[in-house]
């Protein structure tokens, strides 16, 4: 009788991810001391970045999650120092490229094109190549007489063309429930190392308010100033309108975590912070921040299934702001807050950053009319601004109007791609919001998405931002949530080869 032959046990998934874990790990370690010999010799401190940067490099490799977690971060903060490099060669693009390798190798492994035939990734490829039909037109038609002080359209095109490669990365590397929640709480943390900056500053403004004219004046320099708090913490933060537009997007984020972890104390804490952002997107006195907080009170009182003790605290939150934005603010303040009007002829508060707003905002109509189709090329608005309205107070100044920005450096083909791509967004968010049942994280997580984008669109009128991350989360986001199902653990093939398989089913 013969005698059956058994196999070894195989090895399980999770034993098999930690001998790869373990194997990285050392593999990383021996590379790093290497690297550190060799770097030795040019300094301690580039030793140490280099180690640094292989250890980071193996981190990517085992979990390119939380890769998107730190290039979301350099995106959003910027990097110090010797970190941001000269040119192309910084720190946040090679772990772009780090990334864009692990993607590469497992969609040659799982072959998984699920994310090409998306509306989204479809229309970010389109918008890249309209812009870069338009890069070529104005090329041969858009020519300046003077040579302008620096060239904008190098810069752009590399955004535009990087943008498509994060979408593709953030949708293949998010992959679980989780891995959502991590993003968006990311986004939140990078938001309060700013926090700090701007407060100091908001606390440190040393000013007083003459009487006579109501313009407040430095105290060791005696110069005219303005009480508008930034933070050199972050690129974002070092502009006031971009500071204010964080502030009322971590307000969404605080709300929508304290619906996902319902705790007295986690809830009354995220209500303070909430306050407080409100508070510091008075202080930076921002019009489009202004503006956009009674959006997101508004946002939030409108929503169903919240607590009417919430709704109280909402509007506790109104009344705040309004004794801080009477009682609290300089005059100039809330001044130039209030300073709307399409007629700045009097000089009231912040007269020119209004009228040449207005007058930007103008010439860029003039200038759709005059290159309806293509536009006249990404990066070139500032240079024709200048050229053709050289006498006016706005001349050079940029779009601060995302919608004019497409229209008049990409045409309105490319408008009209950037328009149907926010509707897919929207549509999506739909789907997914009647795909998960009240209550669960991911249900939160689809309607603060939503308020996002209804807050995304509305700043997008004041600030040219449209290559800014915030709108490839969204992108992103909408697909995973509405397309794909997210596990708690992404699924793991079979280590078990063919013919062992059925060896075993004989046996």
């Amino acid at each position: 009788m013969a005698t059956r032959v058994t196999s070894p046990p195989l090895p399980t998934t999770a034993e098999q991810q930690q001998k790869r874990l373990m194997l990285l790990a050392a593999a990383a370690m021996v590379t790093a001391v290497v690297v550190m010999f060799v770097a030795a010799t040019l300094g301690v401190l580039y030793a140490a970045v280099a180690v640094l940067g292989v250890l980071v490099v193996a981190v990517v490799v085992a979990q390119p999650v939380l890769g998107i977690v730190v290039f979301i971060g350099t995106l959003l903060l910027g990097l110090p120092g010797f970190l941001a490099g000269e040119g192309r060669l910084t720190a946040n693009n090679l772990l772009g490229l780090v990334l864009l390798a692990v993607l590469l190798v497992r969609v040659c492994l799982i072959r998984d094109f699920w994310f090409l035939k998306a509306p989204q990734t479809i229309l970010v490829l389109a918008i890249a190549a309209a812009f870069v039909v338009s890069f070529m037109h104005a090329r041969q038609v858009y020519i300046p007489t003077i040579p302008p002080p620096k060239d904008f359209t190098e810069n752009t095109l590399f955004i535009v063309l990087s943008r498509v490669g994060f979408l593709a990365m953030f949708v293949n590397f998010v992959s679980t429930r989780r891995h959502v929640v991590l993003v968006l709480v990311s986004v939140l943390v990078y938001t309060m190392t700013v926090i700090p900056g701007a407060m100091h500053e908001a606390v440190t403004f040393d000013a007083k308010q003459d009487i006579a004219t109501g313009k407040l004046i430095d105290a060791e320099t005696g110069q005219v100033t303005e009480f508008r708090v930034s933070s050199q913490t972050s690129s974002w933060g070092k502009n006031e309108n971009r500071l204010a537009f964080l502030c009322n997007t971590s307000i969404l984020l605080v709300w929508m975590l304290t619906q996902i972890w319902r705790r007295a104390l986690f809830q009354f804490g995220g209500f303070l912070l909430m306050l407080m952002l409100a508070a510091l997107t008075l202080s930076t006195a921002s019009r489009s921040g202004f503006l956009s907080l009674g959006l997101v009170f508004m946002f939030l009182l409108i929503q169903r299934g919240i607590p009417a003790s919430f709704r109280v605290g909402v509007l506790g939150a109104i009344a705040v702001c309004a004794l801080i934005f009477f009682m609290v603010l300089p005059r100039a303040a809330y001044e130039r807050l209030l300073n709307y009007s399409l007629d700045q002829s009097a000089h009231a508060e912040a007269w020119r950053s209004t009228q040449s707003r207005i007058e930007t905002n103008e010439h860029a109509l003039e200038t759709v009319v005059r290159a309806p189709l293509l536009g006249v090329g990404p990066g070139n608005f500032r240079w024709y601004h200048r050229e053709h309205w050289p006498h006016h107070l706005s001349a050079g100044r940029p779009n601060h109007n995302s919608y004019l920005w497409a229209a008049t450096e990409g045409g309105l083909l490319t408008l009209g791609l950037y328009l149907l791509l926010f509707w897919f967004i929207w549509r999506d968010l739909q789907a997914a919001q009647r795909r998960y049942t009240r209550g669960e994280p991911l249900w939160h997580v689809t309607r603060f998405l939503r308020g996002l984008m209804g807050l995304f669109l509305f700043f997008s009128i004041f600030a040219d931002f449209w290559l800014e991350p915030h709108l490839y989360l969204l992108a992103g986001l909408s697909m995973l949530l509405a397309r794909r199902d997210l596990e708690e653990a992404p699924p793991e093939p079979d280590p078990a080869p063919a013919a062992l398989r059925a060896r075993e089913a004989v046996a």
